[in-house]
């Protein structure tokens, strides 16, 4: 009689272990899809040598306290951000001679979203992200 006991207590036990295990895995929702990535890649290249110096920001304005400096040519900055970007990036070059060039470039995911070349001396090269 302790056998029968024990062999229905058992019983038990394991078919409410496996009603259990069922009842979390068909409960427990899937994980949520992974947030979309944004690649942004920054460059700035030049002729005729001299100082080059710059800024970029991936949101934001141009000016702002989110804006990043940088110098020397050529710049590459390559980054990964979980939101849509709206990057910009401004350079400038000193102590060149006239009619060096220098360029710029954004690219999200690979795609040219913005570049200008300009001619020294004039303005710094801008480019604006849409």
């Amino acid at each position: 009689m302790l056998g029968t006991r024990w062999s229905r207590a058992a019983g038990a036990l394991l078919g409410a272990s496996v009603v259990l295990v069922g009842a979390v895995a068909c409960s427990s929702a899937p994980p949520p899809p992974p947030a979309r990535q944004y690649t942004v890649q920054f460059s700035v290249t030049g002729t005729g040598g001299g100082q080059a110096f710059g800024r970029y920001v991936m949101v934001g304005e141009l000016g702002s306290n989110q804006q990043v400096n940088f110098s020397g040519l050529p710049y590459e900055l390559t980054l990964t951000v979980p939101y849509d970007p709206s990057p910009k990036l401004q350079a400038g070059v000193v102590g060149v001679p006239p009619g060096s060039r220098l360029s710029c470039r954004i690219q999200v995911d690979g795609q040219t979203v913005a570049a200008q070349t300009i001619t020294v001396p004039g303005q710094d090269v801008i480019c604006r992200a849409p």
